[in-house]
């Protein structure tokens, strides 16, 4: 996970992921599955927001973006930066000076 994500994924937060709390997005005790599509990285004030504050809802894709809606209705995502698709659409790489193979096999090798 902090790999993938590197900070905390709550919108706006910096905070390293090496430092944050790896969190259900759906709760595990109701159901919530420990796979890389249902964890992210909190940092502890953000995890503690989303466990114990009233009306704060957590959602997150299969592609990793966390959705964040305030009790107020305000909704902002983020996606992880640690991830590259080097497969996009044959289109050209997101770091510059690097050429992407598309018929190269993903991650893991």
């Amino acid at each position: 996970m902090t790999t993938r994500d590197r900070t905390c994924r709550h919108p706006g937060c910096s905070n390293k992921a090496a430092a944050a709390d790896i969190d259900h997005v759906h709760p595990y005790d109701q159901g919530g599955a420990t796979a890389c599509t249902n964890l992210c990285c909190l940092c502890r004030r953000h995890h503690r927001l989303k466990t114990h504050a009233p009306g704060w809802r957590f959602t997150m894709t299969p592609d990793g973006t966390l959705t964040v809606t305030t009790p107020g209705g305000i909704t902002r995502s983020t996606t992880p930066t640690g991830l590259l698709d080097t497969h996009a659409a044959a289109g050209p790489s997101r770091w510059p000076g690097i050429a992407i193979d598309p018929a190269d096999d993903p991650p893991p090798f």
